[in-house]
């Protein structure tokens, strides 16, 4: 079959239109899908939907809520070979278990009557306030409130959540190249799963397990510190000085003494005791890793080369920089919230463990310390 002599030879994973209508007209063109068309168009129209639901019910998470759904979709829409259906396959993984987290705490509450509703990250209700101050107290203008929420949440978002998920589209793209340009060019990229396709699912795995296990603990610190307040809020109701109030106000005091989270009031051992954001870090982790799918199949077998730089590098860089600016939100909102927050960014990283932190760490284990 004849084939765009450009098309063949562009390995960076773009798709021209021209092999679109090349293909149209060959016996092929029942099989033959755009998913870069239908996941532009689909990513558009979410888009627009969370702007206007989120304008009239005043609530910003509308993104939110389909952060862990649309990235796997896109890439089921981009399944065509080994390859995409591995990604899609772990894709769906992560879209289950990140599905499920946001549910738990909340993020889904009224649903399937109040389909809009739900939790609203607390993050977007402190800048509609300009509580940090500075700049971000032009948020509290209605009207660039509402551009912000237009560019920055509705539209950017979604756009960046097509991004991450373009290495599949990068797979399908070389997976066509490889159909349709191998025999005429003699290029053989990589038909089957290969040694950068292994490694990359099993970082995806271990980053998955991290961020899983990071969840798993802090729900579980919140749970213990709202059950404390509860707990504390009772006996401070019971009346009298006798000898069964006393006691138990003095146990219930020095157990909060042994626990210095509880009086801190934030989450500072297992994970949280190596960075300060293990989910964040896993999440981006998870992300850098779906990109060398990509970087797999554009293997060339025949010639032993490897294009390792690619269009769809930008999804991760631009989520790493999401989470910069992310983090580093969190961290004023944590540090003005809680006093002790300053000594544990001093003693603990952000995202990237210090080999300090671990030393210090494995002698705190051996000399009996429960920080793990």
């Amino acid at each position: 079959m004849s084939t765009s002599p450009d098309f063949c030879k562009d390995h960076g994973g773009f798709l021209l239109d021209e092999l679109i209508s090349k293909l149209s007209s060959s016996s092929e063109s029942a099989i033959i899908h755009n998913p870069y068309q239908s996941t532009f168009a689909t990513c558009n129209i979410i888009a627009i939907l969370c702007f206007l639901i989120s304008s009239f019910t005043g609530n910003f998470s509308q993104v939110d809520k389909l952060w862990s759904i649309v990235p796997a979709m896109y890439a089921w829409m981009c399944v065509t070979d080994a390859r995409t259906a591995l990604m899609a396959f772990l894709a769906t993984l992560w879209s289950v278990r990140l599905t499920y987290n946001f549910y738990r705490r909340g993020g889904y509450d009224g649903w399937p009557f109040n389909i809009f509703g739900g939790e609203e990250d607390y993050r977007w209700e402190i800048l509609r306030r300009g509580t940090l101050g500075g700049w971000w107290t032009l948020l509290t203008n209605k009207f660039i409130l509402s551009v912000f929420n237009l560019v920055f949440i509705s539209l950017y978002q979604n756009w960046l959540l097509l991004y991450i998920a373009s290495p599949s589209l990068v797979a399908w793209s070389m997976a066509m190249k490889r159909t349709h340009c191998d025999d005429d060019k003699g290029v053989e990229t990589s038909s089957s799963l290969n040694a950068i396709d292994r490694i990359a699912a099993l970082i995806f795995l271990f980053a998955l397990c991290i961020e899983s296990t990071a969840d798993n603990q802090q729900l579980r610190f919140q749970n213990r510190k709202r059950a404390n307040v509860v707990f504390m809020h009772s006996l401070h109701s019971v009346s009298g000085t006798g000898n069964f109030a006393s006691a138990m106000k003095s146990i219930a005091a020095k157990a909060t003494e042994n626990n210095k989270e509880l009086i801190d009031g934030f989450c500072q051992s297992g994970l949280f005791a190596i960075v300060r954001k293990p989910n964040y870090a896993a999440e981006q982790l998870i992300w850098i890793s779906y990109y060398f799918f990509s970087v797999g199949a554009t293997w060339q077998q025949n010639q032993g080369t490897v294009s390792w730089v690619n269009w769809s590098m930008g999804g991760f860089i631009l989520l790493c920089l999401l989470f910069q600016g992310s983090g580093w939100l969190t961290e004023e909102i944590s540090s003005s919230k809680y006093p002790t927050y300053r000594d544990y960014q001093r003693r603990v990283p952000l995202y990237m463990p210090k080999i300090t932190t671990l030393w210090n760490l494995r002698n705190d284990n051996e000399k009996g310390g429960k920080v793990l």
